[in-house]
């Protein structure tokens, strides 16, 4: 095996091989070792890859049973087949709460939360799949996940991120439980998450301020850099807990409703730190249509070569606008795109 002098010895100590191994030759690191960190680095670097630059604790094995870490807490009593999916989705349970969930599980199903409905699916998307599924091994097997089950994992991630950063207030939890902010809060949620795996630091602003505020400053931690984050949602129509039925004539409002989210969330800048917003279009997706021609992407040129054609940085208060399409929930039990 070659390595470069000015290269990471390969014993794991963080010095060059010059300085640390390369004139050891009377005590060589063993193959053993070099192995152990050669896989080490391999995960960390996918892990980056996938935009996670946090440590998520592998579990071990202890006395029969799998041991989880998150955040500043020991889950010591995990059967031993549990995979990290449903670890994750058994913390999202325990953190909304058992009784919340029963509670749900009575009411009739117009009347349940969304959350509700895709652990329940979840349970039969299990039963549907458990039989005739690829096995991994005796004990685990795996399946692509449909819309709900992919809501559902997808949300259980973001908690468990922020819980990982402990950075996860009560007040964003009893907001997501609550049907008429789910939608809002969970995209939040969602972008909170995203800057917590790339190691920063989540300062939610007070709700309850009267004055202009955006959702939180992301200070990450090894730069000690801050960026100011206003995340916006757009409804429809008989979608997430929005009265109504989805109709055509959402498509010719689209663009208006766009423009709008992004006219308000411009007024949460706070002006001493810079700035960038997030947009959900929250639109059915069209695998079928290139993403240029995609309705929603022509709405989002259109909005951004008005609003920032020929504007300097300095004209303009915003750092950075991002639009994003989450979209599983519309994708109910056919498989998740």
């Amino acid at each position: 095996m070659k390595i470069g002098r000015n290269d990471p010895c390969l014993c794991g100590s963080g010095k060059k091989y010059k300085k640390c191994c390369m004139n050891k030759e009377a005590d060589p690191v063993p193959a053993e070792v070099i192995k152990y960190f050669q896989k080490v680095r391999a995960e960390q670097e996918y892990l980056k890859q996938a935009g996670i630059h946090i440590n998520y604790v592998k579990p071990i094995m202890f006395k029969g049973k799998k041991v989880f870490a998150l955040g500043n807490k020991v889950y010591a009593n995990c059967p031993p087949n549990t995979t990290f999916h449903t670890f994750l989705i058994q913390i999202l349970k325990e953190t909304i709460g058992l009784d919340w969930f029963r509670e749900q599980a009575k009411l009739p199903t117009e009347e349940r939360h969304f959350i509700s409905i895709c652990l329940e699916k979840l349970g039969e998307w299990i039963g549907k799949n458990e039989k005739t599924a690829e096995r991994i091994n005796s004990e685990v097997w795996g399946a692509r996940p449909d819309g709900y089950s992919k809501s559902l994992l997808s949300l259980a991630f973001d908690v468990c991120s922020l819980i990982h950063k402990q950075q996860l207030p009560p007040p964003l939890l009893e907001r997501l439980k609550n049907r008429d902010q789910y939608q809002g809060v969970r995209y939040e949620i969602a972008i909170a998450a995203i800057f917590a795996r790339l190691d920063c630091d989540i300062q939610f602003t007070d709700e309850n301020s009267k004055s202009k505020h955006c959702e939180f400053i992301a200070t990450h931690r090894a730069t000690d850099s801050s960026l100011a984050v206003e995340v916006k949602s757009k409804h429809r129509s008989g979608v997430l807990h929005q009265i109504g039925f989805l109709s055509p004539l959402e498509k010719l409002l689209s663009a208006r409703m766009i423009r709008r989210l992004f006219n308000d969330a411009l007024e949460q800048n706070p002006r001493d730190v810079p700035f960038a917003v997030f947009i959900d279009v929250n639109s059915p997706i069209t695998p079928s249509i290139p993403m240029d021609n995609k309705p929603w992407v022509k709405d989002v040129k259109n909005l951004v070569n008005k609003k920032l054609g020929g504007v300097t940085p300095q004209e303009y208060p915003l750092n950075a606008v991002f639009f994003t399409n989450f979209s599983y929930h519309y994708q109910t039990e056919n498989e998740a795109e």
